[in-house]
C-alpha cells in the first residue's frame, strides 16, 4: 500500500524517517486484516483428520463451533450416503483399544483433571473398551476445539445417548463447568413404523451440549423465538405482541406448524441421503442464537455440509472438516449448487495438495506407526479414491479386488450408467500380472451381474513394470458416449502409479463423472456391485 501513488502523493514531503514508521504502520495493519491462516479466510473446507487440522489453527480464531462426532465409527468410516448403520456392533468392531489409542492416552497432561477424568472413563467402561476408545479420541479433539475458541465464543456438541453422559464429563473438565450452559433436548421426529413396536420407552431425541468460552460469552447470546400461533390468544383474551414465544431448551420436531419444524421431511429437496443429516433449520438456529454476521463457523465433523450450508446463508465464514474425501466431494457440489457466496476453497482432495515423498511415507505406515492408527494402505486407498472423485469400498479387506468404483455419467449409446472398478495397491513390491488378472475377473463379475463396467483401473505406488503396462493396452479399447463428453475411447484397462501422477501429473482416462454417484445409497452400490 505504501507504494500506491495517491497515498505517496499524500506522504511525499514527509522526511523519509517519518513515511518509514508509517509505512510500518500500514504493513501492520493490512497484516492484521490477512486471515491468520488460510483456513480461516471463510467458504473453505477441509478434507483429513480433524486433529491434524485443528493443530495447525492458531489459538482463539473461530467465533463459533458444532460439532456431530460419529460415535459408530472411526478414520475407516466413509461416507456411505443410505448405510444406516448398526451403532453398537460398530462400536464394538471399530472402537477398539489400540496402539493409537495407547498412545493418545499416554500423551494427556500428567497430573492434569483431563488425565484423571479418561483413568475414571477407563476404570467404569473397562480398561480397554470401546468406550474408553472414544472417549480419548475425543478428549484430545476438543481439548483442541476449546484452545481455538475465542473467548466470547460458543460450542455446541450434538451426541446421542450411548455417549452423551462421557462426554458431559469430559466437557465439563476442558471447558469449566461454570462454563456449560445448557442440555438441549431435541426430539428428533415424529414416532412410526418400527419405533412403536420397541418394549419400553421409545427413544426419540438427541441431546446438544451447549457451553461457552468464558461467562462472557453467554451474555453474546441472541435470544430467538417461536413466532404466536395465529389463534393464540393471552389469558385474558387479548391478541399477544412481542417477538413470539422464547424459545427453551427443548426443541420439538415440529414446534408450532410444519414450516418451523427443525426435523428434514421425507419429500425435502434437502436430503442428500447422508445418513447422520442434520436439518438446516437447526444449524441455522444454533448460528443465529450464538454468532454474528461475518464471523467464523466451524464444524469439525462436517459430514454433507449441513453447517457450512446455514452458515453461508446467514452471512457467516465456514470452515468445515472432514476425514472422508467422499463427504467433501458431496459438500462441495452441494454448496456450489447454492452459487455465489456459498462456493468453498477446497484443500486436503486435489493432487496439488501432496507431494510424492510426504505421499510415499504415509502409505507405507504400519498401523502401530501411524499417528492416527490407521495404517498406509488403508489410508493410501481413501486418498486415492477421493483424488479420483470415486466411492472407497468400505470393506478394507476381502473386497475381491475392488477398492473403488467410479460412477460415470450415463453411456447414451447404451442407457446405461457407468461404472468403473479400481484396484490400488499401496506396498514397496511391484504389482504383477495376477493382480491385474484378478481385478479383470472384478470387472467381468460386475458385467455378469448386470451393471455397464466397460473399464477397469490399477493404481501402485510405484511405476509398473513395462510388460504390465503392455497387457493392458492388449486389453483394447472403448468406446463412450456420453453428454458432457460426446463419444469417446477410452483404454479398456489402465495401470498408473501414484508417483507417477504426483511427479509429472499423469492422470487416468474417465468419462465425466456422475454427480449423482456422491449421494445416495452409494455402499448400496458397491454391494450390487
Amino acid at each position: 500500500m505504501s507504494g500506491h501513488r495517491p497515498f505517496r502523493e499524500l506522504t511525499k514531503h514527509f522526511s523519509p524517517e517519518r513515511r518509514a514508521r508509517i509505512d510500518a504502520l500500514v504493513a501492520e495493519a493490512l497484516a492484521a486484516m490477512e486471515p491468520a491462516h488460510p483456513y480461516l479466510a471463510g467458504q473453505v473446507l477441509v478434507h483429513g483428520d480433524n486433529l491434524q487440522v485443528l493443530r495447525e489453527l492458531p489459538d482463539e480464531c473461530v467465533d463459533l463451533i458444532y460439532l456431530d462426532p460419529p460415535f459408530n465409527s472411526n478414520h475407516f468410516y466413509v461416507a456411505a450416503f443410505g448405510d444406516k448403520g448398526r451403532v453398537e456392533a460398530q462400536m464394538r468392531d471399530i472402537w477398539r483399544w489400540t496402539v493409537a489409542a495407547e498412545n493418545a492416552f499416554q500423551s494427556l497432561p500428567p497430573q492434569s483433571r483431563l488425565l484423571d477424568c479418561l483413568r475414571g472413563i477407563r476404570l467404569q467402561t473397562g480398561d480397554k473398551s470401546p468406550m474408553a476408545a472414544y472417549a480419548v479420541f475425543m478428549a484430545h479433539r476438543l481439548a483442541e476445539l476449546h484452545r481455538i475458541l475465542k473467548p466470547t465464543g460458543s460450542i455446541y456438541l450434538h451426541c446421542d445417548p450411548h455417549a452423551n453422559a462421557y462426554l458431559r464429563v469430559i466437557m465439563d473438565v476442558i471447558f469449566g463447568e461454570a462454563n456449560f450452559r445448557n442440555e438441549i433436548v431435541w426430539r428428533i421426529g415424529w414416532v412410526s413404523g418400527f419405533k412403536t413396536q420397541k418394549r419400553g420407552w421409545i427413544r426419540n431425541h438427541d441431546t446438544i451440549l451447549y457451553y461457552t468460552k468464558t461467562g462472557a460469552a453467554a451474555k453474546r447470546f441472541n435470544k430467538e423465538y417461536i413466532p404466536y400461533p395465529p389463534d393464540y390468544v393471552r389469558r385474558d383474551g387479548k391478541k399477544p405482541t412481542g417477538k413470539g414465544i422464547p424459545i427453551e431448551d427443548t426443541w420439538n420436531c415440529s414446534e408450532t406448524d410444519i414450516l418451523n419444524s427443525i426435523m428434514i421431511m421425507s419429500f425435502s429437496n434437502e436430503k442428500v441421503g447422508y445418513p447422520t443429516q442434520k436439518p438446516l433449520k437447526l444449524l441455522e438456529r444454533i448460528i443465529n442464537a450464538s454468532s454474528e454476521p461475518g464471523e467464523i463457523v466451524l464444524d469439525p465433523f462436517c459430514g454433507c455440509g449441513t453447517t457450512a450450508d446455514a452458515a453461508a446463508e446467514l452471512g457467516r465464514k465456514y470452515l468445515g472438516i472432514d476425514i472422508s474425501g467422499i463427504a467433501v466431494r458431496v459438500m462441495q457440489q452441494r454448496l456450489e449448487s447454492r452459487g455465489k457466496g456459498f462456493v468453498p476453497t477446497v484443500y486436503g482432495l486435489e493432487w496439488g495438495d501432496f507431494n510424492w515423498a510426504d505421499f510415499e511415507e504415509r502409505a507405507l505406515l504400519p498401523r502401530g506407526q501411524a499417528a492416527d492408527g490407521v495404517p498406509g494402505w488403508a489410508w493410501a486407498e481413501d486418498k486415492i479414491a477421493a483424488l479420483l472423485n470415486a466411492v472407497p469400498n468400505q470393506q478394507k479387506t476381502g473386497d475381491g479386488g475392488v477398492d473403488a468404483r467410479y460412477f460415470g455419467a450415463m453411456d447414451l449409446d447404451r442407457n446405461e450408467g457407468i461404472v468403473i472398478p479400481i484396484q490400488v495397491k499401496m506396498h514397496r513390491n511391484a504389482v504383477g500380472r495376477p493382480d491385474l488378472d484378478k481385478l479383470l475377473g472384478a470387472q467381468a463379475a460386475m458385467q455378469n451381474r448386470g451393471l455397464h463396467a466397460p473399464m477397469s483401473i490399477m493404481v501402485s505406488l510405484y511405476p509398473p513394470p513395462e510388460s504390465l503396462r503392455v497387457f493392458a493396452a492388449e486389453q483394447g479399447r472403448v468406446t463412450l458416449h456420453t453428454r458432457e463428453g460426446g463419444r469417446q475411447e477410452y483404454p479398456k484397462m489402465q495401470a498408473l502409479s501414484v508417483q507417477e501422477m504426483l511427479q509429472h501429473a499423469e492422470r487416468p482416462a474417465l468419462p465425466p463423472v456422475d454427480p449423482r454417484s456422491l449421494v445416495g445409497d452409494t455402499q448400496d452400490k458397491m454391494l450390487v456391485g
